[in-house]
């Protein structure tokens, strides 16, 4: 979960149960009766993650835990998690990890996409293999992005994160008509961008919107760039990036999004408020999105969203859609720190959370199930995707995994690089102003945009203005972006 991450929402490591190599015996103590318990282990792992997600997911499904209270979980053994969250958000959570790492205090912790090369090519992270998880059965990018210079694999994520879009049924039929199939509407939003544009202008004449709001479609662009944009002295901006700028002006300009306001931005009041409302036709989601912010915006009104699983909940009046673009949205992987393994009191802790949750295909189904996820088994989505159970009320009893499934094989991470949190954030932020139309209070130029985020990335990462350019063929002049 961007998740966030997210997300993203929006990582967790954990770990078997590795009983010595004939080293060590089991303790046990004597209960009445003669019978024999494991005695019980003292230690902590410290886990910096920034959101409920993993602790939730854990504490629900992970078979060693005894009780959990706050930001404290008991194992069965006594081993107990400490989770310690920081704000996604801004790099605070970088910031934080950062400083607990160089300070020898972190056994586990989460990261998730955009900054997973920073990560995965540091002196910190233990070896999965060495670890003993087997990853054989995961989809393939989200092995790609953690596997190191050395070729060894320092992560591993429960879930994958296809993107979709999800549309609202009500609105589908304002805007194709009452008698408007399925299929219809999967012609209309899936089959390219012209036909998704042209759609859209059908939508503004019904009365209606294309979307919520100006980052709604981000993903889409940021994760289909041709090139990373750090190459460890330049931040070259990608031009799919502007083509998300300028794409976006268009459809402002024409009135297809919602809301330009920065209550309208991602994780804003009035975003949130308006997916729980019949005016926008798409959603752009992926498998987190559905448990982090779908079903607690829109929901049956008897159905209480923090009690109910996904699962359990009735037809929201969503329905999805493969979309016109392949792309993904964040992703958590979870890692063990190198001083976390050393410790032999938690090691074997740390292995089997990581492989119970990451990667047995029983666990991993049941999350899936639980929570709306797509999870990283290919066994356990292979089969849910054409089960009873993938049938969701919550999408009018539809199966979902049908379309995630598609769409996960064409995620590709491999422009990923170490400021992409950094940049996406940032450009979002400064070019949010240049959407307002032109005679709006508050409407700030492409070329005032650009030199601010020039100024506000650099102060974010220390790297030079001077070293951060436009992708070749791009120029942004007054209020006009040109992508050649």
């Amino acid at each position: 979960m961007k998740k966030t991450i997210s997300g993203v929402l929006l990582a967790l490591t954990a770990v078997f149960a590795l009983v010595a190599c004939g080293k060590k015996k089991t303790t046990t103590t004597k209960k009445p009766g003669g019978d024999t318990t494991p005695a019980k282990k003292t230690g902590t792992i410290n886990w910096y993650c920034w959101n409920e997600e993993i602790k939730d997911r854990l504490n629900n499904l992970y078979d060693q835990v005894e009780k959990s209270s706050g930001n404290e979980t008991t194992l069965k053994d006594g081993i107990k998690i400490k989770w310690i969250q920081s704000p996604n958000q801004s790099s605070v959570f970088q910031n934080n990890l950062d400083t607990a790492l160089t300070n020898g205090v972190v056994d586990m912790f989460c990261f998730e996409a955009d900054y997973a090369t920073k990560y995965v090519k540091s002196d910190y992270v233990a070896d999965m293999t060495e670890l003993g998880i087997d990853q054989k059965d995961q989809y393939q990018y989200t092995r790609d992005i953690v596997t190191n210079a050395a070729g060894k694999l320092v992560g591993s994520s429960w879930q994958g994160t296809p993107g979709i879009i999800v549309y609202n049924k009500t609105v589908a039929e304002a805007v194709l008509g009452a008698s408007a199939t399925a299929k219809d509407v999967q012609d209309a939003l899936s089959t390219d961008f012209d036909t998704f544009k042209a759609t859209a202008a059908k939508a503004k004449t019904a009365g209606k919107t294309m979307m919520i709001g100006v980052d709604d479609w981000f993903r889409t662009y940021s994760n289909n760039m041709a090139a990373k944009c750090w190459d460890g002295t330049n931040i070259t901006v990608d031009k799919q990036l502007f083509q998300w700028a300028k794409d976006t002006k268009e459809f402002a300009d024409a009135g297809y999004i919602e809301g330009l306001t920065a209550g309208y931005g991602l994780w804003g009041a009035d975003w949130g408020t308006a997916q729980g409302k019949d005016n926008s036709l798409c959603i752009f989601s992926c498998p987190w999105f559905t448990d982090f912010c779908l079903k607690g915006y829109r929901h049956d009104a008897a159905d209480d969203p923090d009690k109910l699983a996904i699962k359990d909940m009735k037809d929201s009046g969503l329905r999805a859609a493969a979309g016109y673009k392949s792309w993904f949205w964040g992703g958590t992987w979870l890692t063990a720190t190198k001083d976390g393994v050393a410790n032999a009191n938690i090691k074997d802790d740390i292995k089997d959370i990581i492989a119970k949750m990451t990667t047995d295909a029983d666990v991993l189904y049941n999350l899936a199930v639980t929570y709306g996820d797509f999870t990283n088994s290919k066994t356990a989505m292979a089969k849910l995707s054409t089960a009873e159970a993938g049938n969701l009320t919550y999408f009018g009893g539809e199966n979902v995994y049908k379309f995630y499934a598609a769409a996960v094989e064409k995620a590709d991470l491999s422009k990923a690089s170490d400021y992409d949190q950094q940049i996406c954030e940032n450009l979002q932020n400064c070019f949010r102003s240049y959407f307002l139309k032109n005679d709006d209070e508050g409407h700030t130029t492409a070329e005032k945009a650009w030199t601010k985020f020039v100024s506000d990335l650099s102060e974010a990462t220390s790297v030079k203005t001077a070293n951060i350019k436009m992708a070749d063929g791009v120029t942004v002049t007054g209020d006009t972006i040109t992508i050649a």
